[in-house]
C-alpha cells in the first residue's frame, strides 16, 4: 500500500469517525427552552370552587396497585381478609366520605380515589366520577371491584382524553380506583362528581326500602342505602396524611401539575370530544392543554401550548377530517385536530404529535417528511415541524401555529424509488457515511491491485 493510499484510507476513516457521532441523530432537534416548560410537572394543586390547594403526592416504596391492596375472592384465597375493599388505604379511610390523592411509586404518579371505610359500619354508597383532560397513557390499573359476577355492577371506562367510573357497593366496604400512565408529564384533569342520588347506579328503590325499615342494610346485592356526606383530597404524609375538605359535592375539581400562580385550566366533555377552560392567563403565559389524540392509528395529537391568552378562553377539541382539505399535490394527510377558540383571537401555540413509525416505513418515508399544516381560512399553510423525540415505535414532533385554528398532520410522500426514500431519511450525515465507506473500500482495491 503506497503512502498516498494509506493517507486517503486515513483522512476517509476520520470523515466516518467524525460523521458517526452525528448519524444516530439525523433529524432529531433539541428541544428548546419554552415558557411551558417553566410551569413544574413535580408540583401538584387542587383547584375546586374557586379556591387554590397546593398538594403533594402520598409516596410509598412499590406501586398503585400494592399501595391501594385492592383484595377480593379472585385474588386473594380464604384464610386471608378479603372484603372486596382497599386494605392499604385502610388507615386514613372515613365512613361516608370519598377521598381523593395522588400517588407516587415505582410506577410513576397515579391520580387515586377511595370511597367509604373498611368495616366502618357504613351502609356502602353509589358514586360516579367522569374525569376529563386525563391523560392518552392513563389507564384504570385499580378496580374496586374487579370481579365477575352479578353482584359487581360496577363500571370503568376510558376515552379519547377522558375516563368515568361508577360504583355501588354494601355495607363495611370500599369503592374505589387509581388510574396510571401519562402523569409524568403537564396534565390537568378536571372530576366531575356524581354522588348519591346522581350517581348512575343510584336505584331509588332500594333507599326507600331501607329507610322505611329503618335497619342498617346488611344483606343487599350491591347496595345498602348509605350515602356519601363530605369529599376529601388528602396530601402528603402517607401514613397521616393532611385532609382537605371539598366543601361543595356537586362541583367539579381540578388536579394539574403547577402551581396556584399558573393559569387554571379545567375540562369538560362536549358533544364531539373534550374542551378546555382557561382562566387568569396573560399573554406572556405559555398554557399547556391536552386535546383528544384524534381518531388515526398513525398520528395522536399530544399537546397544544397555547400563548398570547388574556383572561379567560375556551378551546374545544375534537377529531378533524382532512378530507378535501387543499394541501400541495404529493401530500398525504394522516389526521386532523379540530379546534374551535373562543378568546382566542391573538393566540399561537405550539403542536406536539406523535408519529407511529410503523405507518411511516409503510409509505416508504422517513420522520423528516412529517409536516404540520395549520389552516389559515379556506387554505392549509406547511408550519416549521420538526422531530424532536425518537422513541423506536414513534417519533414525536412538534410545530409552531400561528394561530389556534383546525391542524393537519402530514407527510410528504413523493414517488420515488425504496432506495431514494431510503437515501432521503438518512439524511446529509448518513449520505456522507456511507459515500465516505464506500471510497474506503475503494482505494483498499486499488491499493490491492497496485
Amino acid at each position: 500500500m503506497t503512502s498516498r493510499v494509506a493517507s486517503a484510507l486515513v483522512a476517509a476513516l476520520l470523515v466516518v469517525s467524525a460523521v458517526g457521532g452525528v448519524v444516530g441523530i439525523v433529524g432529531i432537534a433539541p428541544v428548546e427552552t419554552t415558557a411551558a416548560q417553566t410551569q413544574s410537572t413535580e408540583t401538584y394543586v387542587v383547584e375546586h370552587g374557586g379556591a387554590c390547594q397546593p398538594i403533594e403526592p402520598l409516596s410509598s416504596a412499590g406501586s398503585v396497585e400494592a399501595f391501594y391492596d385492592y383484595r377480593d375472592h379472585e385474588t386473594h384465597p380464604e384464610d386471608v381478609d378479603r372484603l372486596y375493599s382497599s386494605y392499604g388505604t385502610s388507615h386514613f379511610q372515613e365512613s361516608d366520605t370519598s377521598l381523593l390523592f395522588l400517588h407516587e411509586g415505582t410506577d410513576g404518579v397515579s391520580l387515586v380515589m377511595v370511597h367509604d371505610e373498611l368495616e366502618g359500619g357504613s351502609d356502602g354508597g353509589v358514586v360516579t366520577l367522569d374525569l376529563v383532560g386525563t391523560p392518552h397513557d392513563a389507564e384504570w390499573v385499580v378496580r374496586n371491584d374487579n370481579y365477575d359476577g352479578e353482584t359487581n355492577q360496577d363500571e370503568f371506562e376510558t376515552g379519547d382524553g377522558w375516563a368515568s367510573a361508577s360504583w355501588a357497593y354494601i355495607v363495611d366496604r370500599t369503592g374505589g380506583g387509581a388510574l396510571n400512565g401519562g402523569f409524568g408529564d403537564h396534565f390537568a384533569v378536571t372530576i366531575h362528581p356524581a354522588f348519591n342520588e346522581d350517581a348512575d347506579l343510584y336505584d331509588p328503590e332500594i333507599e326507600e326500602e331501607f329507610a322505611d325499615e329503618n335497619v342498617t342494610g346488611q344483606g343487599g346485592d350491591v347496595w345498602d342505602g348509605g350515602m356519601i356526606d363530605e369529599w376529601h383530597v388528602l396530601s402528603g404524609d402517607a401514613e397521616d396524611p393532611d385532609r382537605y375538605d371539598l366543601e361543595d359535592l356537586d362541583e367539579p375539581v381540578t388536579v394539574r401539575t403547577g402551581s396556584c400562580s399558573d393559569p387554571s385550566v379545567s375540562y369538560d366533555r362536549t358533544d364531539g370530544g373534550i374542551a378546555a377552560t382557561i382562566a387568569d392567563a396573560s399573554p406572556d403565559d405559555s398554557v399547556p392543554l391536552q386535546p383528544v389524540g384524534g381518531d388515526s392509528d398513525a398520528i395522536r395529537f399530544d399537546r397544544l401550548d397555547v400563548t398570547g391568552l388574556e383572561g379567560e378562553a375556551t378551546l374545544a377539541f375534537g377529531a378533524g377530517d382532512a378530507t378535501g382539505a387543499s394541501l400541495p399535490d404529493g401530500v398525504e394527510p394522516l389526521s386532523a385536530l379540530e379546534v374551535t377558540g373562543n378568546g382566542t383571537d391573538d393566540a399561537s401555540g405550539t403542536v406536539t404529535a406523535s408519529v407511529d413509525a410503523t405507518a411511516l416505513e409503510q409509505r416508504g418515508v422517513g420522520p423528516s417528511e412529517v409536516a404540520v399544516y395549520e389552516q389559515d381560512g379556506d387554505s392549509w399553510t406547511e408550519a416549521e415541524t420538526r422531530v424532536v423525540d425518537d422513541r423506536g415505535s414513534t417519533y414525536q414532533v412538534e410545530a409552531g401555529v400561528d394561530s389556534v385554528d383546525d391542524v393537519i398532520v402530514a407527510v410528504d410522500a413523493p414517488e420515488e424509488s425504496l432506495a431514494g426514500s431510503w437515501f432521503s431519511s438518512l439524511g446529509i450525515g448518513g449520505v456522507v457515511a456511507i459515500g465516505s465507506i464506500l471510497l474506503l473500500a475503494a482505494l483498499y482495491v486499488a491499493s490491492w491491485r497496485r
